[in-house]
C-alpha cells in the first residue's frame, strides 16, 4: 500500500526585518518613541515596531504553507535567534508549543523525516 503525501515545507533563512534606514521607517519610529511612553525593560516602541514587522512577514509565510485546520507543512528556522523566548513569544501559540530546537543538521534532519513519516497518509484502494 502505497502513501499519499503533500508534504510541504517552509525554511526560513535569517530573519526578514524591514530596512531600518527607510525615511518612511525611520518618521514611524521617530514618532512612536516620541509620543508613546516607554515601559521600563522593554525596548523603544519604534525598535518593538522593527521586531513587530518582521515576525508579521514570518508568520505570513508560516500561514501560506498551512491553508486549513488539517493541513500541515513542516516549519525549519535557520536562525538561532527564533530560539529566543521574546522571538517565540511573537510566534502563533499553535506554533510556538510545537517548536523543536535542534543544535546541529543531524538531529533536525531527523526530526523532519519522523514528522513527514507520521503524517504520511496510506492510499486508500
Amino acid at each position: 500500500m502505497g502513501h499519499v503525501t503533500h508534504d510541504r515545507c517552509v525554511v526560513m533563512v535569517g530573519m526578514p526585518y524591514p530596512n531600518i534606514k527607510s525615511p518612511e521607517l525611520q518618521e514611524k519610529m521617530a514618532y512612536l518613541d516620541q509620543t508613546l511612553p516607554r515601559t521600563q525593560g522593554q525596548a523603544p516602541p519604534g525598535k518593538v515596531l522593527v521586531e513587530n514587522l518582521c515576525m508579521k512577514a514570518v508568520n505570513q509565510s508560516i500561514g501560506r504553507a498551512i491553508r486549513h485546520q488539517r493541513d500541515f507543512a513542516s516549519i525549519v528556522f535557520l536562525d538561532h535567534r527564533y530560539a529566543r523566548p521574546p522571538v517565540l513569544a511573537k510566534l502563533p501559540a499553535w506554533i510556538r508549543d510545537r517548536v523543536e530546537v535542534k543544535a546541529t543538521f543531524g538531529p533536525a534532519f531527523a526530526a523532519l523525516r519522523k514528522f513527514h513519516r507520521e503524517k504520511a497518509q496510506p492510499c486508500l484502494p
